[in-house]
């Protein structure tokens, strides 16, 4: 199967030609279908789209990590429990 990767689009977050051309058929069907606005619409759907993305990314850099412990500062590994004191209880 040939590589279908537009080579010009940037990596990373944001929008991907196919969801500006989806968001941008909706525009079109959204004014009735009428002709010769192709441009507006790819450009409308491409902000609205990268705005979104941004607006995503800064609400996930604002949120502490899921696996941080209550304290400030500290985290904790995935997939360990909390103690409640620094002592350990070893039984016979």
């Amino acid at each position: 199967m040939p590589n279908t990767t537009d080579q010009n689009e940037p990596p990373g977050p944001g929008p991907t030609r196919e969801a500006i051309a989806h968001r941008a058929y909706e525009l079109f069907l959204q004014r009735g279908s009428a002709p010769g606005y192709e441009l507006d619409d790819w450009l409308q759907a491409e902000a609205e789209l990268a705005a979104e993305a941004a607006k995503l990314a800064e609400e996930d850099a604002g949120e502490p990590p899921t696996d941080a412990v209550s304290s400030p500062g500290r985290t904790r590994r995935p997939g360990t429990r909390e103690r409640a004191s620094g002592r350990r209880t070893i039984r016979p």
